[in-house]
């Protein structure tokens, strides 16, 4: 079980990925979008037990450091829009 959440969780922090720049048309996704990062950040997290070899084990991590990045850029853009709204 958790093999298959490490590849979805990876899977799904690459879509993350592609609506993060789609959010650059609509804004009003961008909240979404760092709700769905935070939660992909944990199940990540959860794809840690099921590595098995190395592709699984930088594949988690990729998915890690991908999620966590989105998260931080997502919330900094957030943060300085509603402080020059």
């Amino acid at each position: 079980m958790a093999r298959v959440i490490n590849f979805w969780s990876f899977i799904l922090t690459l879509l993350c990925v592609v609506f993060f720049f789609i959010t650059f048309y609509h804004s009003s996704l961008l909240n979404i979008n760092l709700c769905l990062a935070i939660i992909l950040f944990f199940i990540s997290i959860a794809g840690f037990f099921g590595i098995n070899n190395w592709a699984s084990a930088l594949r988690s991590i990729l998915t890690v450091v991908i999620s966590a990045g989105l998260i931080l850029v997502t919330g900094f853009i957030i943060f300085i829009g509603n402080l020059f709204s």
